[in-house]
């Protein structure tokens, strides 16, 4: 007799359920998976253990895509509800207040909201550095904070001690050639202020 040979079907829906990733391998990796699976019943091959292996991880790639998907539009209704509005960094201008502001890592878009809401910064300031090439991360970083500590002495004020300034700059030549505006913040690590600063 010739020895029982694994399916094939099995063998791909395996495959394309773990390395197709949530999307086209969940749906390719179930079909493929009930496809060997038929074929085994009708025909005595190896792979049924394979094919079941590839109907559960794509059951549940297609949960977790569900998931996602259901954060996402709560999440987005939340910020709706809330009157958070995600702003692109280069799109701030004076007057903005941030409801969340990290300052761990790089932005590229922030939740805007009403000033009257509690929030942990607001933009004070934007200027654009005036056209050419671009001249370094340091000078950059040097003039926008001399500028940015400058245009805050208003509102350095004993209300106002716990704030921080923080600024948005362009770090290369590519965010440079992009976009040359700086934006200065004032931040409070409390994030509790309901009250505009630049009022």
């Amino acid at each position: 007799m010739a020895p029982t040979r694994t399916n094939g079907w099995a063998i791909g829906a395996l495959v394309i359920s773990i390395c197709g990733g949530v999307g086209i391998g969940t749906v390719l990796g179930f079909v493929f998976g009930l496809i060997a699976l038929r074929e085994i019943r009708r025909q005595p091959q190896k792979g049924r253990g394979l094919a079941i292996a590839a109907l559960v991880i794509s059951s549940l790639t297609a949960v977790l895509l569900l998931v996602g998907v259901g954060y996402g539009s709560t999440e987005e209704i939340r910020k709706s509800r809330a009157g958070i509005e995600d702003v692109d960094v280069t799109a701030l201008k004076k007057g903005d207040c941030i409801n969340e502001f990290d300052t761990t890592v790089r932005l590229y878009d922030v939740p805007v909201v009403a000033c009257t809401q509690p929030h942990e910064a607001e933009v004070y300031l934007t200027f654009t550095f005036p056209t050419g090439p671009f001249p370094g991360v340091t000078a950059v970083e040097k003039q926008s904070e001399e500028a940015c500590l400058q245009a805050f002495t208003p509102y350095d004020t004993t209300e106002n001690a716990d704030l921080d300034v923080y600024y948005l700059y362009p770090q290369n030549t590519g965010d440079w050639t992009k976009d040359r505006s700086v934006t200065c913040l004032a931040v409070d690590p409390s994030g509790t202020r309901t009250t505009p600063l630049t009022r």
